[in-house]
C-alpha cells in the first residue's frame, strides 16, 4: 500500500552537483573567508564573536540570508544568499568554525509535519545549529536570533548531521521518481552514518516501491533495531506485510504503531490541527487536552489551545492557556509573543469594560 511509504525526513527539494563525488559539503569559498575576514573580528570574545557572526548571516547587505525550500551546501547557500533550514545550519557551522567557534549540528523535536508528494507521503524534521560557549549551549535557527538551548534538541556528530544532507538529496529525488538517483543519495547517507535511520526508512520506501519487498523488508527491520519505536519504520513494514499477504503480521503491527500513537502527545497535537483546520474546534481541543496530559511542558500546545478557545469565545481559556505558553517557552521571541498577545488582550478587555 503506498500510503504506508512514510519519508522519515524531508528538508530539503533540490540537488546540487557534485556531493556524489567526495565534495565537501561544508567547504568554505575563498569568496565566503574574505566576508568572514572584513565582518567579525576574531579578536572578539566568543559571544559577541557570535552575535557579529549572526547580524553578518542576517542583516548585512552583502549576504543577508532568507529562507527558501531548497537544499544546497555551504558555498551554494553563501551564492545565492538562500536556503532551507539544512542548507543555513551548513553554511553557519561552516563559517562559525571558520571563525573559531564550537559549532555543531542539532537536531530539533518539533511538531511533526505530513506533506504529500506523489506517491509518497513526507514527515518533516528539523535541524539547526549550536554553538558552545563555555558552559552554555546558544542555538542559532534558519531564523535569526541566538537563544540558549532549552528543551527539545540533541547536538549530533558531523556525520548525522551530513547524512541528513545526502538523505535529503535522496528524498527529493524519490518525490521525482528518480529511483535509482535516490539509492545513491541514500546509500551515501548511510556510509556517512550507518545509524542514520531516517535513510533506512527512505531506502525501504524505494525498494518497496519498485516491489522489492524484501529488501523494503531488511531496511525496516534494520531502523526497528536502532529506534525499536520509530513509528514511520512500523507502519512501512506494516505496508509490506500487506502487500505480502501477512494479514495477520500487518494487524499485529498496526495495532502497535496505534497504542504508540495514543501515546504520542505530537500526534494528538497533529490531529488537534487537522480539526482545527476544518473548524472542528471543540475535536481540536480534545486532541489539545490530550498532547498536554502527554507532555505539559510544551508551549506550542497551550499556544495551539489559545487560540483554539478564542474561536469558541471563551476568553478567560484564552488567557490561561497564553499565560502557560509563556511559562513554558524556553526562548525569548517566544516568551515576547505570548507577552504581547496577552497584553492585547488586556488592554481589549479594557475597551469593553469602558464601553459597558
Amino acid at each position: 500500500m503506498l500510503s504506508h511509504m512514510l519519508l522519515a525526513l524531508l528538508l530539503a527539494q533540490s540537488m546540487p552537483a557534485g556531493v556524489l563525488k567526495g565534495q565537501n559539503p561544508m567547504e568554505l569559498s575563498q569568496e565566503m573567508v574574505q566576508f568572514l575576514d572584513r565582518k567579525v573580528d576574531r579578536g572578539l570574545p566568543p559571544l559577541e564573536r557570535l552575535q557579529a557572526l549572526v547580524t553578518a548571516v542576517f542583516q548585512d547587505p552583502e549576504l543577508n540570508f532568507t529562507y527558501a525550500p531548497v537544499n544546497r551546501t555551504a558555498m551554494e547557500t553563501f551564492a545565492t544568499r538562500q536556503g532551507n533550514c539544512l542548507s543555513f545550519t551548513l553554511l553557519f557551522i561552516s563559517m562559525a568554525r571558520h571563525l573559531n567557534l564550537d559549532a555543531r549540528f542539532r537536531e530539533v523535536t518539533v511538531p511533526p509535519m505530513f506533506t504529500k508528494s506523489g506517491a509518497f507521503v513526507n514527515l518533516s524534521q528539523h535541524l539547526n545549529a549550536a554553538v558552545l560557549i563555555g558552559s552554555q549551549a546558544y542555538a542559532i535557527d534558519v531564523f535569526p536570533g541566538v537563544s540558549p538551548i532549552g528543551i527539545g534538541g540533541q547536538v549530533v556528530s558531523d556525520e548525522r548531521g551530513l547524512a541528513h544532507f545526502y538523505n535529503n538529496l535522496g528524498v527529493d529525488e524519490l518525490s521525482n521518481g528518480n529511483y535509482e538517483l535516490a539509492r545513491k543519495y541514500l546509500k551515501k547517507a548511510l556510509e556517512t552514518d550507518p545509524t542514520a535511520v531516517c535513510a533506512l526508512i527512505n531506502l525501504g520506501a524505494e525498494r518497496g516501491q519498485n516491489g522489492r519487498f524484501a529488501e523494503a523488508e531488511r531496511y525496516y527491520r534494520q531502523a526497528l533495531a536502532l529506534e525499536p519505536q520509530n513509528l514511520a519504520a512500523m507502519s512501512n513494514l506494516a505496508g509490506v506485510f500487506e502487500q505480502t499477504g501477512r494479514t495477520r503480521d500487518a494487524a499485529r503491527l498496526q495495532a502497535k504503531v496505534k497504542e504508540f500513537r495514543e501515546k504520542n502527545p505530537y500526534h494528538h497535537f497533529y490531529l488537534g490541527q487537522q480539526a482545527y483546520d476544518e473548524g472542528k474546534y471543540e475535536e481540536a481541543l480534545a486532541h489539545y487536552k490530550k498532547a498536554i496530559k502527554l507532555k505539559g511542558t510544551d508551549h506550542n500546545f497551550y499556544f495551539a489551545a489559545a487560540r483554539t478557545h478564542a474561536q469558541i469565545g471563551q476568553s478567560d481559556e484564552v488567557v490561561n492557556n497564553l499565560l502557560l505558553a509563556e511559562k513554558y517557552a524556553s526562548d525569548p521571541a517566544n516568551k515576547l509573543r505570548y507577552a504581547e498577545k496577552l497584553e492585547l488582550l488586556k488592554k481589549i478587555r479594557l475597551q469593553d469594560s469602558h464601553a459597558r
